[in-house]
């Protein structure tokens, strides 16, 4: 019964929500991939009478999805942007055991200001520091204002600032 549910719900809501994905991670095909993601999960639900608007639903659900591909994207880049150095540079003399550990240290301590955002301020900062979208592109992409990029992305680099200083605070102190 669910799968016959399931399945007229794909139908109806397919094309929309694949459309959605496409303007969120610019990829046709991650966008494919995700939109089955979607579906998959609701398909995974016990009780879709429950839910009061399928809609709506379908869309967090996407929205979620989303946003965890593009964190995992950024977290790949970092990882990977790492290492190239070390392939393609020569070594930094300058750079001591001390500082790498530094530097290291201030990465977590972004990488978590990041993952304490909300939701929406989150991907407006990856979309902005990491994608490179300009503000326009960013509020063309999740159907914003200008105004609320501006304030996300603000508040993302107030957040990262107000965490590395607790850190040196801390660190001081001790």
């Amino acid at each position: 019964m669910i799968q016959l549910q399931v399945a007229h719900i794909f139908n109806q809501h397919r094309q929309d929500v694949k459309r959605f994905l496409i303007s969120r991670v610019a990829c046709e095909a991650t966008a494919a991939d995700l939109t089955q993601e979607t579906f998959l999960r609701l398909s995974q639900l016990s009780d879709l009478q429950s839910i009061r608007n399928i809609r709506s639903y379908l869309f967090r659900i996407a929205a979620n999805l989303a946003t965890d591909h593009l964190r995992t994207q950024i977290r790949w880049k970092m990882a990977s942007s790492e290492e190239e150095p070390l392939l393609l540079e020569k070594p930094d003399t300058s750079s001591t055991p001390e500082s790498v550990l530094l530097a290291k240290e201030e990465l977590r301590i972004v990488l978590q200001a990041i993952e304490e955002l909300s939701p929406l301020c989150r991907e407006i900062f990856l979309l902005n520091r990491y994608e490179g979208l300009a503000h326009r592109e960013i509020a063309n992409r999740l159907n914003v204002c200008m105004s609320t990029v501006e304030k996300n992305i603000a508040r993302a680099l107030n957040q990262c600032r107000r965490r590395l200083n607790e850190a040196t605070e801390f660190s001081e102190k001790s």
